[in-house]
């Protein structure tokens, strides 16, 4: 009894906010935050009408989903190379590449203009993918390490004695058994990389604001219900998403 009392406390205090902003999503009030007074869905049809909330969303959803490929793509073979051929130093290379992690975003976005202006690249969407995929990645480096940890590597020579190329094997054999760890990774750093604020406040443009930076550019001028709708729709997109790859792939990334 005292065990699931806890557990329900813990699920509350971690979906409490976002039930909440669920629950002003639907409030008819015009401040926010302000006591409820009926349902309405009015927030959500006046998202139609900011034609820039609609454009950051495409916006975010391309960098997400191209920074979260790239990130995964590199960290896979990374994470292989760690977990098989035990590099000396192994261990201080996996560290840095969780590297990004220690760093406050507020501060590696500043880093991450320098770079860009030192190399006379100009901000734009290809240089807010790659600064969304190295913060990402640790994520999916992470991840990629929890797949290979128990994997078994004889399953491999035993496809290699079969005949299998290198391609056919990592198609076949590795790539398989470790879908999980890489969905989920995908997944995450999508979903991270989707809803970050920090990292993007220095990189984009008007032609390249993400969607929190939107939302936060909006809530500088006025602060009412439609912001919680703005969040309960990406809450339900990140939901989706993940119950979708669960269904489609038949795994668990959730828990």
């Amino acid at each position: 009894m005292i065990g699931r009392l806890y557990l329900a406390l813990i699920f509350l205090f971690v979906c409490g906010p976002a039930a909440m902003i669920l629950f002003d999503s639907f409030n008819s009030a015009t401040s926010f935050p302000s006591p409820f007074e009926h349902i309405t869905l009015h927030w959500y049809l006046a998202i139609l009408d900011h034609d820039e909330f609609l454009e950051a969303m495409r916006i975010s959803a391309i960098v997400a989903a191209a920074a979260a490929a790239i990130a995964t793509v590199l960290s896979v073979p990374a994470a292989y190379a760690l977990t098989r051929r035990k590099l000396r130093g192994g261990h201080a290379l996996a560290t840095l590449l969780v590297g990004p992690l220690l760093v406050p975003q507020i501060v590696m976005g500043l880093a991450m203009l320098q770079l860009l202006s030192l190399a006379h690249i100009e901000l734009g969407l290809g240089g807010l993918i790659a600064v969304h995929a190295v913060y990402v990645m640790p994520f999916t480096v992470r991840l990629a390490l929890t797949g290979l940890a128990h994997f078994n590597f004889a399953l491999i020579e035993a496809a290699k004695s079969l005949g299998a190329g290198r391609l056919r094997t990592v198609w076949h054999v590795t790539l398989p058994l470790i879908r999980t760890s890489v969905i989920a990774g995908f997944t995450f750093a999508f979903i991270l990389s989707f809803v970050d604020l920090p990292l993007s406040l220095f990189l984009t443009t008007p032609r390249t604001a993400t969607l929190p930076i939107q939302v936060f550019a909006y809530m500088e001028s006025r602060l009412d219900p439609l912001v919680a709708a703005v969040g309960a729709l990406v809450l339900a997109a990140a939901i989706g998403l993940t119950l979708t790859l669960e269904r489609v792939f038949r795994l668990r990334i959730a828990g």
